[in-house]
């Protein structure tokens, strides 16, 4: 057996034609210049992907900010009905009448599930 056919085998036999054809893969992607282009569009997906967590934290801040809103809304509601109804309260054991008091305001209900008000 002559050094070349040896040589051979022994690539062939370590796995080294795989990592010959990884190598050589590697080489012409590098001279065509399609490494560049992948590296581009790499680049360009883990943009896309940053400006997406960007989004979607910004949103979350959002969320949480009308969250926030809202119960502080219902909080004061509360607090405004509760004096409210002590008022009443107040001025019903001072002497007054139901029919010298306000009548207290008429309510929207919910919307029901059908679309009916």
């Amino acid at each position: 057996m002559d050094t070349t056919q040896l040589l051979v085998t022994l690539v062939g036999a370590g796995g080294g034609g795989a990592a010959l054809l990884a190598l050589i893969n590697g080489l012409i992607k590098y001279f065509s210049g399609s490494a560049g282009r992948e590296r581009i569009r790499n680049t360009t997906l883990k943009d896309q992907r940053n400006e997406a967590w960007a989004d979607a934290e910004k949103e979350r801040a959002r969320a949480d900010r009308e969250q926030a809103r809202a119960d502080r809304e219902a909080r004061n509601r509360r607090l405004t009905e509760e004096y409210a109804s002590q008022l009443r309260r107040d001025c019903t054991e001072h002497g007054m009448t139901q029919q010298e008091l306000r009548p207290w305001p008429t309510l929207e209900s919910h919307p029901s599930k059908n679309g009916d008000t």
